[in-house]
């Protein structure tokens, strides 16, 4: 198998020709992928819900 360097650190490791295309040539060795899967799973906050108009006042403001 030929050697290839990890997208994420340089490192040198050794990957199927197969696995280099179907990547992209973007291959990472498997610290880079746990840390990567680390990162990932991190719950993001939920964003701000808009305000809610009232009907009528929403109403009021297209009357024009």
């Amino acid at each position: 198998m030929p050697l290839f360097r990890c997208h994420g650190c340089d490192m040198r490791i050794e990957r199927s020709m197969a696995t280099y295309w179907r990547h992209k040539g973007k291959l990472l060795c498997s610290s880079c992928l746990d840390s990567q899967d680390t990162i990932g799973a991190t719950p993001q906050p939920p964003r701000p819900l808009d305000p809610i108009l009232d009907k009528q006042e929403n109403d009021e403001h297209h009357s024009c």
